[in-house]
């Protein structure tokens, strides 16, 4: 990240963070409807 920063390329940070958080997300969501229970989810990024 820092080598790309410098150099001015574009980085994209898209690891397994960054494009599963939303399916993990959803899946929470229907599996708390479908068996009436509480979920939380607990954000924390991951800068790289």
């Amino acid at each position: 990240m820092s080598e790309a920063r410098e150099a001015g390329i574009h980085y994209i940070a898209a690891g397994h963070y960054a494009t599963e958080v939303f399916g993990v997300r959803a899946i929470g969501d229907l599996l708390a409807e479908r068996f009436s229970v509480e979920h939380t989810f607990i954000d924390i990024p991951n800068p790289v």
